[in-house]
């Protein structure tokens, strides 16, 4: 083996190490009455709330006891429990109401459509996805944005990393969809569910994430960030 060699396998392992930054617990599926969807971790992971397709009712589910209380039947409740402090309005634009004011957003350029908007629990950051495009995070004071890459619907794990799915579909299904974990600065990325399991729209709380599957299916593992590797750096 020469010295080229050795160096490129050194730099592989160390890029390795480094990119495994998240470890993941293997998810369980939560038993639900009927399909379900859009989960949303709450009570600090210890419950998670869920829909239907369409967003009609809000069932809560008690992660330790299996419980699950009907908090809702109306249509659009399940949006409803997911609208925070930034939402979109009926111009696809981002909206954020702070101190009973109300400003809209549009980082980007007014010419694009914003969807999933999401504040960072510090309220520093707007993690959002620009159709066609991708993710972005938007830093409210030094008014930067981040391109993440080809994913949606992003939901915030802390104030450095959000979770959201890569998803593909033929025109008609989905084909393919996976979690990704990713730093707000575009650093680091990890697919952290497995390939065979169509994992879609996550949340995160208190080190778990939930997702569900095109079929209403709900999975919640743990994760558990890891620091990097001083001597790697």
């Amino acid at each position: 083996m020469n010295i080229k060699t050795s160096l490129l396998l050194l730099w592989l392992m160390a890029t390795t190490a480094m990119a495994q930054n998240v470890t993941v617990g293997d998810p369980v599926r939560i038993v639900t009455r009927t399909a379900a969807f859009y989960p949303l971790l709450t009570d600090n992971a210890q419950a998670v709330l869920v829909t239907q397709q369409d967003y009609t009712g809000l069932i809560r589910i008690n992660l330790s006891t299996g419980e699950q209380q009907i908090i809702s039947t109306q249509p659009r409740a399940g949006r409803q429990a997911m609208t925070s402090a930034v939402r979109t309005n009926d111009r696809l634009q981002i909206e954020l109401s702070r101190n009973g004011s109300t400003i809209v957003l549009t980082p980007n350029g007014a010419d694009h459509h914003y969807l999933w908007p999401q504040l960072s629990p510090d309220q520093s950051k707007i993690a959002y996805t620009v159709s066609g495009s991708g993710t972005y995070v938007y830093d409210l004071t030094t008014r930067q944005v981040t391109h993440l890459g080809k994913m949606r619907a992003a939901r915030w794990v802390d104030d450095q990393w959000i979770v959201a799915m890569q998803d593909s579909d033929d025109g008609y299904q989905v084909t393919a969809s996976a979690v990704v974990m990713t730093r707000v600065d575009g650093t680091m990325q990890q697919t952290i569910t497995d390939p065979n399991l169509k994992a879609m729209y996550p949340s995160a709380q208190a080190g778990h994430v939930a997702f569900c599957t095109p079929q209403g299916d709900i999975y919640v593992m743990t994760i558990s960030i890891n620091q990097p590797n001083d001597s790697l750096q």
